[in-house]
């Protein structure tokens, strides 16, 4: 409530006093009654409500000025998020740190043991190909050598024997295979009863045992006995009569052999013995009695004494390797061709023995190798006790002096060819995709003069080094974490001023264009269709194949969504192959830094208008 300050009215004139002793007689203020009136209170709702009034324009207004605020800067933003199309050159890179080298850089005398004994250039001397650096006694090399070629032998005589080894346990093997020895008909094991033995799957067989006899029973032998006298008028090819008593049959047969034995019959009489061969017609065995008479020029010669008949080949089928039948087939009178199969055994433990032996002889064998390597290596070092320059260089490290102790942990002398230098490279694994052999390459040296020079990549490891996060970097961006990096050889097509071990800067052009239309790459925005960039059309201009703009998009009056063909692009621009114009003016509807707003995964933003 507003209080009014009280003042006094006017009042009437009064006439003067006829006595100034007289007191003035009292007028009433007509404003009293009010002034003086009892105040009325204002009622505590209308208090209230009154309040919340003057809250609300306080607010209101508040809001106004912030959205007006806005609505200025949005316009002022909106006026530096345009850009025109242009035209120029556009390129790609990666970039990184290296270090000049020489070309041609050998350390020397790293693995030589022994007392320096001459030195004959200092750090700094020029040096041909050929020419002695310096002398070591290579004595304890030499007995380096005596003790590897020892061990050598060593290493090659356990090579033998773990090949006998495996010859043995792979024969071992082969062996659970019982096969036939030739072509002929099997006789079957007896027992004391003369009952045939029988075999059955998973009976167990020892190195040695007899399965059975393989004999060759198509023709039979008869050795007979014959007078000493009549050695000259016998002769191979004779026929003879062969008698089988038992079946009383005749066989014609042919003397195959003439021994010349000498033996004395019971009666005192010289015999020699002759080997008459005759085809079995099927009726004949072994140790079956028989005589036989031979033709002779001069008449019928008979034996001495009858004979037996024998097979012409019989050979016993034994076990050569311990196991368990696995299969078999019948053994009792069965004829078999050469090679077949009669039985098969299985052990474990034959199979395991190969295995070892393989193991032992791989082992074996790389130890020889190790050893001849060593070996090798020692004879060089003997050879290269003198030391000797292999290029024409400098000597850019000589710390060995006559009569120091080499002890071929650390090379005394270092030699380079300082006409030609190289810049080494690591390049990262996510930039050594982009980099080829012949790439041109800019490079500034770290210096106050940031001297420029220029260069080609000569070469790009196939192999990554180790992890390392100072490799290149596409486009100039900084890399974050360990990768892998791949090594890299940059010739220089100069080396002034240059030289070894200098920290120098590259930029390796992976992609570039003289001529091509861009655009800032955060105009670039994509749609359904694919890359598209908000455009403002000149002036009776009728864009063709506008696109709807996304729901919520915030472009200013006037721009049109178009879409775009897009081509190389860098961290800053993206060149337009086709779609808008050079000159055309495009919203850039995305961040304008590509690293400002990047999602966990480190992948850049994508501008959605």
């Amino acid at each position: 409530m507003t209080h009014n300050t009280p003042h006094t009215p006017p009042t009437e004139e009064l006439p003067t006093a006829p006595n100034a002793a007289e007191k003035p007689a009292l007028v009433r203020n007509k404003y009293a009654d009010t002034m003086n009136k009892r105040k009325r209170k204002m009622p505590k709702k209308f208090k209230i409500g009154l309040t919340l009034i003057i809250l609300a324009l306080l607010i209101g207004g508040s809001v106004w000025l912030v959205k007006k605020a806005q609505s200025a800067g949005k316009e002022q933003q909106t006026m530096q998020q345009t850009a025109f199309a242009t035209r120029g050159a556009l390129e790609t890179f990666v970039e990184g740190n290296g270090r000049t080298a020489a070309k041609s850089k050998y350390d020397l005398g790293k693995e030589l043991k022994g007392i320096v004994t001459e030195v004959k250039v200092t750090s700094g001397d020029a040096v041909h190909k050929g020419d002695v650096l310096f002398i070591v006694d290579p004595k304890d090399t030499r007995k380096d050598l005596d003790t590897a070629i020892s061990e050598l032998d060593d290493a090659q005589r356990a090579v033998d024997e773990a090949a006998s080894a495996l010859q043995k346990a792979q024969k071992n093997v082969s062996n659970l295979t019982i096969t036939a020895p030739f072509s002929g008909k099997v006789i079957p094991n007896v027992d004391d009863k003369g009952v045939s033995k029988t075999y059955k799957i998973g009976q167990s067989i020892n190195t040695g045992d007899v399965i059975g006899t393989m004999v060759d029973d198509t023709t039979m032998r008869l050795p007979l006995y014959f007078n000493y006298s009549y050695l000259n008028q016998v002769k191979v090819g004779a026929t003879a009569s062969v008698s089988i008593p038992a079946s009383m049959s005749t066989v014609t047969g042919k003397v195959s052999e003439i021994e010349k034995t000498q033996r004395i019959s019971d009666d005192g009489v010289m015999l020699f013995r002759a080997i008459i061969t005759l085809t079995n017609p099927g009726t004949l065995k072994k140790d079956m009695l028989a005589t036989a008479s031979i033709t002779t020029a001069h008449g019928v010669l008979m034996p001495a004494e009858a004979g037996k008949l024998a097979y012409t080949r019989e050979e016993e089928i034994t076990a050569k390797s311990a196991g368990t039948i696995s299969a078999i087939n019948n053994l009792d009178y069965y004829r078999y061709s050469a090679g077949a199969v009669l039985c098969k055994l299985q052990s474990d433990d034959t199979v395991t023995a190969v295995g070892t032996a393989q193991r032992s002889l791989e082992t074996a064998r790389k130890t020889v190798e190790s050893k001849q390597t060593r070996v090798a290596e020692l004879q060089k070092l003997l050879t290269d006790s003198t030391v000797i320059s292999p290029i024409d260089g400098i000597v850019l490290n000589m710390s060995a002096a006559v009569g120091d102790k080499l002890e071929g942990n650390a090379a005394p002398c270092t030699v380079a060819d300082l006409s030609s230098l190289i810049v080494k490279a690591d390049i990262s694994e996510l930039d050594v995709g982009k980099v080829k052999v012949g790439m041109e390459v800019r490079l500034t040296l770290d210096n106050e003069a940031a001297t420029a020079y220029t260069g080609k990549v000569e070469t790009v490891s196939l192999q990554s080094s180790s992890n390392s996060s100072g490799g290149g970097n596409s486009g100039g961006g900084n890399g974050q974490g360990s990768t892998l990096s791949f090594p890299a050889v940059i010739h220089l097509d100069s080396i002034e001023n240059l030289r070894p071990e200098q920290s120098i800067s590259y930029k390796i052009v992976t992609a570039s264009k003289a001529d091509c239309i861009t655009v800032p790459s955060s105009a670039i925005v994509y749609s359904d269709s694919g890359a598209a960039v908000y455009m403002k059309p000149a002036e009776g201009q009728t864009p063709e194949n506008v696109l709807p703009s996304p729901e919520g998009s915030n472009v200013p009056e006037g721009f049109v969504l178009v879409p775009v063909t897009t081509g190389l692009f860098d961290d800053t621009n993206t060149e337009i192959v086709s779609g808008i114009d050079e000159g055309t003016e495009v919203y850039l509807s995305g961040p304008q830094d590509p690293f400002a707003q990047q999602n966990a995964t480190g992948d850049a933003a994508v501008a959605a208008g």
